[in-house]
């Protein structure tokens, strides 16, 4: 397995490859659980006779409870200086609550379990990311904390929809909920028996040097970083972008496009993997030209997702291939979710840090912005939420010019070309 030490930095086997691949598969795992309601709702909605209001309520409390708890465990990862402690138990409870939705029989019970569930999911992120922060080489952390992020794509928005319909077509729905809950139960033992917290792999000569817990009275320091409000500020925009898109585009092609229901999933599955490689690649891309060019480049590329759906209604193939490119609006998310803020502070404040970030953006764009443009689309049309999701995207990117750069590459460039004073 995936070796902890003094590995060679060119050992595929070593700990920095291992951490990113855990973390990869545990966030992954937790978005398609995530999801999972939305694709049985199918089966399930007319089983528990469940209407769309019900279904809208129930993703909504767990976006919230997601919110929440993603900064309020970030913070307390980052004062006991831990993340595995925190992160085991967490894995273990969405597992559980995957199990218990299967077994659900009334609206009130579905609501209280999948509260729950946001509770135990939402902290996954920002301390999956301040692991892999803390273990990345400066060269390839833009690329490790984007490719953590991507696993939505892949796993949660391409494999989960597939794997899920097809269990409960076969199966039922109730089955569906428990295969997405085994992934979860395998990542516990993984993480349990090979995830090393940082500050267990210093010497005591580096814990003295670096400070890895969080003190009360460092907290104010999150606060007084201009990044940090920036970021929220992208956060809050280009979450309106996404789910004011995603939540309505497939309803915009079959009802107005007048696409049939495999045309959509086609040209749906093909913005998911757009949502994959873009996650990783755009990340990657800042790496070598630094966060602030690429965060602004790729918010612009953002608007055209909505745009070109909007006014292009050509074949599957083209519409699919226009999906997977202008979906490169996804670069964006690590960015400014996760590497920005981790830059812009020292490595104890990381997981409070993308908690707060990860919590403006989902209380205004995943709780206010599917109402509000739900409402728009029933007096305007259903063309509505798409320019709502552009505005969105291009607002972002005209504040991420105001961002201070974070990248490495271009922080050792500044430095190296400054001019040097004589005496």
């Amino acid at each position: 397995m995936f070796k902890v030490g003094d590995e060679p930095k060119k050992s595929f086997f070593r700990y920095e490859n291992g951490v990113v691949l855990m973390m990869f598969f545990t966030f992954g795992f937790v978005f398609m659980e995530r999801l999972s309601v939305v694709y049985l709702f199918p089966f399930l909605g007319p089983d528990l006779k469940f209407n769309n209001a019900e279904l809208g309520l129930i993703v909504s409390v767990l976006a919230i409870c997601w919110s929440l708890s993603g900064f309020v465990f970030g913070t307390i990862s980052d004062f006991i200086g831990s993340r595995k402690n925190v992160l085991l138990p967490i894995t273990l409870a969405f597992s559980l609550f995957s199990f218990l939705s299967g077994i659900a029989k009334s609206f009130g019970a579905m609501l209280s379990i999948r509260a729950l569930m946001g509770v135990s999911e939402g902290p996954v992120l920002p301390i999956a990311q301040a692991s892999v922060i803390a273990d990345s080489s400066e060269e390839r952390r833009g690329f490790n904390m984007g490719f953590v992020q991507s696993s939505l794509g892949l796993i949660g928005s391409t494999v989960g929809p597939l794997v899920l319909t097809f269990v409960a077509t076969k199966y039922s729905w109730h089955a569906g909920f428990y295969i997405a809950g085994i992934p979860g139960l395998i990542m516990f033992f993984v993480l349990l028996f090979w995830m090393k917290d940082p500050n267990k792999r210093m010497s005591k000569e580096q814990l003295a040097k670096h400070e890895h817990r969080l003190r009360r009275e460092d907290y104010p320091v999150i606060f007084r970083t201009r990044n940090i409000w920036i970021t929220m500020a992208i956060a809050a925009l280009m979450m309106t972008w996404l789910f004011a898109f995603t939540t309505f585009a497939p309803t915009f092609l079959v009802e107005y496009d007048k696409y049939t229901g495999p045309q959509m999933g086609m040209i749906t599955a093909a913005m998911g993997l757009g949502t994959f490689f873009w996650g990783f690649m755009g990340p990657y891309i800042s790496d070598k030209w630094g966060r602030k060019p690429t965060l602004v480049l790729f918010s612009f590329v953002a608007v055209l997702s909505p745009v070109c759906l909007a006014l292009i209604h050509g074949s599957v193939l083209v519409m699919s291939v226009i999906g997977f490119l202008t979906c490169a609006g996804q670069a964006c998310f690590p960015l400014f979710m996760v590497v920005v803020p981790g830059e812009s502070l020292s490595p104890k404040y990381v997981g409070t840090a993308v908690g707060l970030v990860q919590m403006v953006g989902e209380l205004i764009g995943g709780t206010a912005i599917p109402s509000i443009a739900g409402v728009a689309a029933d007096h305007f049309g259903l063309q509505a939420p798409l320019w709502i999701a552009a505005a969105g995207a291009a607002v972002s990117g005209f504040i991420a010019f105001t961002l201070k750069e974070t990248a490495p590459v271009r922080r050792r460039s500044a430095r190296n070309t400054t001019p040097s004073m004589s005496v």
